[in-house]
């Protein structure tokens, strides 16, 4: 069977022990990150709209805006199951490996950031503490992809099955991008 599907890139050969191989369809991309998407362009909009209100487009406000966004959109999904959430965090951020608690206030940690950047208030923090504890995550993200293992992304909560990937990091990156921009603005 494996022979007959190797030129079809769509579908796998999967073996569970003691059953009978298994055709397994793959999932394009688009489909499988459909709602980190659509999180994207949800929070893009919003972000471009309020700036189109404006005289001037203003860069680092639209910024602070998309962080606002994805911090208080990601962390809506984390609150569906707090217990979830921090389960599947422990397995990839480093703090959460270390302190059990840290997974179930983490949501609470990006909605008080996302608050603080949509209202303008207190951004040096907002945006030093973004970079601190997104690059622990991502250092964490990138040790758990060096393993080759698979494992849930926890970003969207558990109600999406997001896997672990580049894209996490990526996510991840730009946002403490976002945040050394606007520190550097300041």
């Amino acid at each position: 069977m494996a022979q007959a599907l190797a030129s079809s890139p769509k579908y796998k050969v999967s073996e569970l022990k003691n059953q009978t191989p298994t055709v397994e369809k793959k999932e394009s991309v688009l489909k499988t990150y459909k709602p980190l998407i659509l999180v994207f362009t949800f929070v893009l909009l919003v972000s471009l709209a309020y700036q189109v209100s404006l005289d001037a487009f203003l860069s680092h406000l639209f910024m602070n805006h998309i962080m606002a966004g994805f911090f208080i959109g990601l962390s809506f999904f984390k609150f569906f199951d707090l217990n979830a959430f921090s389960k599947s965090f422990s397995s990839y951020d480093p703090i959460a490996q270390r302190w059990q608690g840290y997974g179930k206030v983490y949501p609470f940690i990006e909605l008080l950031l996302g608050l603080l950047f949509v209202s303008g208030e207190m951004l040096l923090l907002a945006s030093a503490f973004t970079i601190l504890i997104l690059s622990i995550t991502t250092y964490g993200v990138y040790l758990r992809l060096q393993s080759k293992s698979k494992f849930q992304c926890a970003c969207l909560g558990t109600g999406f099955n997001l896997p672990l990937s580049n894209v996490t990091i990526t996510e991840n990156l730009v946002m403490i991008a976002m945040a050394s921009y606007s520190l550097a603005a300041m």
